[in-house]
């Protein structure tokens, strides 16, 4: 892996800071499982079909392999790629009318041929690695992150109790909202269909796509199914099997990286104050709200084309969640 960068800052004004920046890197000679105990590519197509449509027996399956009598097997190569590019912005200030804040937006666009992004996974279609590559499972192509701490005004110059228990409060928190992440690898659409490879296994096919995909983004009923759903299989189609002439040995249109799913936008917040007894002594006592506002966030879909409930969502992240404390310093 090589990285790479290069920024430049420039100071706005008192202690407000600007800075921009390029940053990226390339990876190559990457880890991945290749199956290499499939049906050779010269296996006769009537062979591929009556194997894709369970009519071919366990023995004459084993026999059929490259290398007969034995099952799956995997090779460990070194021969994916990687790429990573952004642009960065970001301003900044440091404790000024008791506000410290900090802003940073990221445009990013990240590719591999690595199924999950990951090191060791198995690659889709070990006849042409290429056919996973795509916008990669860490692809957030756009990312805003604010965080912030100010000191609240309020009381601020009033004495006795009042500033004791009124003054002094800070509030501080994060807000990040980001796009959607592609996907990729075990998420991608596909399954439901019957086998039109029939090279023995070790392949994980994907579907058909014509055009780009259909977004649907909101409350739908599809059959007996109503709920939320993301992305509808309009568009979706089974492969045309190799033996009936369909191309790239039977393997599905579908981009890895086709459908991008939803983005997430979410609130932290924090509310505090010191109390203090003594020099030395204190107590601190604080608020916290985890999805401040709320927000649903959606994280989890149906992913099999051939399904009804294909592009519906089954999971979400955590409701809004409070937290107290207090500690005590001596």
């Amino acid at each position: 892996v090589a990285q790479y960068s290069l920024g430049v800052q420039h100071e706005l004004a008192s202690a407000l800071i600007l800075t921009t920046q390029y940053v990226g890197n390339i990876a190559w000679h990457q880890n991945s499982n290749i199956p290499i105990n499939n049906f050779p590519l010269s296996t006769p197509l009537s062979v591929r079909q009556a194997a894709a449509t369970g009519k071919l027996s366990t023995l004459d399956t084993l026999n059929a392999r490259t290398y007969p009598g034995f099952g799956g097997m995997n090779q460990i190569t070194n021969s994916l790629t990687g790429s990573y590019n952004s642009f960065q912005v970001g301003l900044r200030q440091q404790n000024r009318h008791g506000l410290t804040f900090e802003v940073d937006y990221t445009w990013a666009h990240e590719i591999d041929d690595q199924v999950g992004s990951a090191d060791l996974n198995t690659s889709t279609n070990p006849w042409n690695l290429k056919y996973d590559k795509g916008s990669g499972s860490l692809d957030r192509r756009h990312i805003v992150n604010i965080n912030y701490t100010y000191r609240l005004p309020i009381f601020a110059h009033s004495g006795g109790l009042s500033h004791s228990i009124l003054g002094g409060w800070e509030i501080s928190g994060v807000v990040i909202s980001e796009s959607g992440l592609p996907w990729a690898g075990n998420n991608t659409p596909g399954g439901g269909y019957s086998d039109t490879i029939g090279l023995g296994g070790g392949y994980t096919n994907r579907p058909n796509l014509s055009g780009k995909p259909h977004y649907t983004k909101g409350k739908t009923t599809v059959g007996t199914n109503t709920g939320y759903q993301w992305v509808s299989n309009q568009g979706y189609s089974q492969p045309v099997a190799a033996w009936d002439g369909g191309p790239n040995l039977g393997f599905g249109s579908e981009g890895r990286d086709a459908v991008v799913g939803p983005g997430r936008t979410n609130f932290t917040t924090s509310l505090y104050k010191s109390f203090a007894f003594t020099e030395r002594t204190r107590f601190e006592l604080r608020a916290d709200s985890f999805n401040s506002f709320n927000h649903t966030q959606f994280n989890a879909f149906n992913n099999t084309a051939a399904n009804n409930n294909f592009g519906f969502v089954t999971g979400a992240q955590d409701p809004r969640t409070f937290q107290f404390g207090g500690k005590f310093i001596f």
